[in-house]
């Protein structure tokens, strides 16, 4: 019955012509068209902004044509004129600044002012309000950002990506990644329910997928970013000048502000790769020293906690086969993190993998360690202890700026500093390897800072297990 069925499924298929996948573009050049005419122009949130050039100091200082707009303006796409472009599945590629990052600040709205829910950025961090709150990321007050969003209508996953790097994923079961029944995808506007959600800023570009990117290609188009801004675009006759549209008045069904922040901190620990809840994790507490407080086992892949007021706390995720995963709250960070469900990936391990330790820093040009590097250096030396078997390759890179020979040996000089600090804290020698390969194995273009500084780096590698 099954071998028949699958009979039936192949030849149905072949019956049907394949679907081209499609994408729009929108770059900016003094207008709010869609490159090849096949999508409807952008309208104007809010007052009118203007168009200037602007140098792009990731692109080294490049000069482009961007949009300006005002705090609480913004741009709108029609999905309904487009013909529903934007449907279950899709990937949304932004490049942008915002002018101020003091608070939340909206970036995407997909309910057209009905809610509070949908991408935001908080202090350097990525947020799905209120289903996922992600690690810090590198967007800065008038710094551009890379920021792709994608979901996928199959399984529902829903993956948030800056500058290449995937930042959040979640199982959007509540399809708050859907566009609402107004039929509109909303950038850079606030909702209105909560003061001061918007800021200021520019955009160099958006572009809108009928389909989910992969990681692999959003870390391809990132690192290849220069060249696609810098191209110029088919001649677009510009459009004329449009008026302030009147404000949209308020929505009567709007529901009331969310209710104040728990005093419990909830969390999930679930496999980066499957999504699927790890029952055997466990929540280390520590705290701003370092210290261990607490140990929280999670009950169906999820635990709780109740934090003390304005205490800052350092947190490691661990589970046997799992890489841990360490996070620091300040104590804003953690009155944030008191209105999500926190999910906290790890990832699983398998010999010959290979873990970039993100946070390992050091001063520059030098094999002295940064104070931020604390919390990377105890999850790993946690990893060594409760895993007495494993053994571990550290690889030391640097990016292609100065004399060869000097960043092999300080890639070197790294990976001894590390090594040794390790087993200052208690992991035998023997059980810790290290090669320094200086420029040779360069990860991303050494064309610019933005992604030179993606070369200089420390990674893991499982060599035991």
């Amino acid at each position: 019955m099954l071998r028949a069925f699958g009979i039936c499924l192949i030849t149905t298929f072949l019956a049907i012509p394949a679907v081209a996948q499609r994408e729009g573009v929108y770059y900016f050049q003094n207008n709010f068209e869609e490159i090849s005419g096949s999508l409807p122009a952008l309208k104007i949130l809010g007052k009118q902004g203007g168009f200037a050039e602007e140098p792009l100091p990731q692109l080294n200082n490049t000069r482009q044509t961007v949009y300006n707009f005002e705090k609480n303006c913004g741009l709108q796409f029609d999905n309904r004129a487009a013909g529903g472009f934007i449907g279950k599945t899709y990937t949304i590629e932004v490049y942008f600044r915002f002018t101020m990052l003091d608070s939340w600040k909206r970036v995407i709205d997909f309910k057209s002012r009905r809610s509070d829910n949908g991408c935001y950025i908080y202090d350097g961090k990525l947020n799905f309000y209120n289903f996922a709150l992600g690690t810090k990321a590198p967007v800065r007050p008038n710094k551009y950002t890379h920021l792709v969003v994608s979901r996928d209508g199959n399984t529902g996953l829903l993956k948030m990506y800056v500058d290449g790097d995937s930042r959040i994923e979640f199982i959007d079961r509540f399809n708050q990644g859907l566009i609402s029944e107004e039929g509109v995808l909303n950038f850079f506007f606030d909702d209105l329910i909560v003061k001061d959600e918007a800021s200021a800023g520019a955009v160099s570009m958006i572009k809108l997928y009928d389909y989910v990117k992969s990681p692999e290609a959003v870390k391809r188009d990132f690192l290849a970013l220069e060249k696609i801004v810098t191209t110029k675009a088919p001649a677009v006759v510009a459009l004329p000048k449009v008026a302030t549209p009147a404000p949209k008045p308020p929505v009567e069904s709007r529901p009331a502000p969310p209710p104040p922040a728990s005093k419990i901190f909830y969390g999930q620990v679930e496999n980066a790769k499957n999504k699927q809840l790890i029952n055997t994790a466990i929540m280390v507490v520590l705290d701003s020293n370092m210290v261990e407080i607490q140990r929280l086992k999670t009950q169906n892949g999820q635990f709780s906690f109740e934090p003390k007021p304005n205490t800052e706390y350092n947190f490691i995720v661990e589970a046997v086969g799992y890489l841990p995963l360490g996070l620091h709250f300040s104590p804003k960070d953690m009155k944030e993190a008191l209105t999500f469900n926190n999910i906290f990936p790890i990832e699983p391990i398998a010999v010959g993998q290979n873990f970039v330790l993100r946070e390992i820093r050091f001063v520059q040009s030098k094999a002295e360690l940064l104070g931020d590097s604390e919390l990377e250096l105890k999850r790993i030396a946690l990893f060594m202890k409760e895993n007495p078997t494993v053994e571990i390759e550290l690889q030391g890179h640097t990016d292609n700026q100065g004399d060869f020979e000097l960043n092999l040996a300080l890639s070197k000089q790294r990976v001894e500093t590390v090594k040794a600090i390790l087993v200052k804290q208690g992991i035998e020698a023997k059980r810790v390897t290290g090669r320094g390969f200086g420029s040779t194995r360069p990860i991303a273009s050494n064309n610019r800072e933005e992604t030179r500084q993606l070369n200089r780096r420390v990674e893991l590698v499982i060599k035991k297990y």
